[in-house]
């Protein structure tokens, strides 16, 4: 059999959970106000108003991960039930603590209740979820900043505009109008970032082509580091004097991937041999 990992147990338990809002390494508090946080692998909070429960998880997938844990103490006020969940092999239900329960994963990936957790009435964990909406709600909020509040259209409105459409009790016109305004809202960053990464592309396109024709004409052939070769190559040119100043400001005009550079560069060569001649 496969080694079972801690990120196959999770996958696991989302699975188990898919019905609830299901969180992975949760902390007991925003990272702003303590030094140090508890920190539960998994957490599973059932929506409902009226059998509302907080289920944590701590998943061990080796022995001696399990036996050296006294971390599990600290996650009891974050929840009602808290589980050990674990790897076939990894601990034996007797050694769960009373106030614990357990579950194990099987070969076809699947979750086995072995021990029950006891329910546990606890003090809302309002650190818990302050931590829970930064990191999540907050999130959301901080992706469509760029939409006017008046705009923005939270995930429970999305849902509800299209159970209305399904139950045809809004003006369809209405409803076009909201969706149709987003979409294009987006569609237009969305092209705008397009354009502008294929200029950036095409930009650096003739850069490199006019570097590599100013290589050619001042005979470096190293493929690594062109520009450097290329600048050594001018300087020793420099220190021979077979540039005039003139010729050098040319040369520095290379960024504006002038014909006229490259035109310049051949000149300064063509002069250096008549000069030897």
């Amino acid at each position: 059999m496969q080694k079972i990992t801690a990120r196959d147990i999770t996958k696991a338990l989302a699975k188990r959970h898919k019905e609830d809002m299901f969180f992975t390494e949760v902390k007991n508090g925003p990272t702003q106000t303590v030094a140090h946080h508890s920190k539960i692998d998994a957490l599973a909070i059932k929506i409902s108003w009226t059998h509302f429960g907080i289920t944590g998880y701590e998943i061990k997938v080796s022995r001696s991960d399990f036996l050296r844990d006294e971390k599990w103490r600290a996650y009891l006020p974050m929840c009602n039930q808290l589980y050990f969940a674990v790897a076939p092999g990894v601990c034996d239900v007797e050694e769960i603590p009373d106030v614990c329960g357990l579950v194990v994963m099987n070969s076809k990936g699947g979750i086995r209740t072995v021990k029950k957790a006891p329910w546990r009435d606890i003090e809302p964990p309002v650190e818990m979820f302050k931590y829970l909406m930064f990191t999540y709600i907050g999130a959301l909020h901080r992706a469509e900043k760029n939409y006017p509040r008046h705009e923005r259209l939270l995930p429970n409105e999305r849902l509800e505009l299209c159970k209305m459409y399904l139950e045809d009790k809004t003006n369809m016109r209405e409803i076009g109008r909201l969706v149709s305004r987003k979409l294009e809202s987006e569609m237009y960053e969305l092209r705008r970032k397009a354009e502008r990464l294929d200029y950036i592309e095409k930009d650096e396109e003739r850069a490199d082509r006019v570097l590599s024709k100013i290589c050619q004409a001042l005979g470096v052939t190293s493929y690594y580091n062109k520009g450097e070769r290329c600048l050594e190559a001018i300087e020793q040119m420099k220190r021979s004097g077979g540039l005039t100043q003139s010729m050098i400001n040319k040369i520095q005009q290379i960024n504006q991937l002038s014909g006229a550079l490259l035109e310049s560069v051949r000149n300064t060569l063509f002069d250096n041999r008549k000069a030897q001649v």
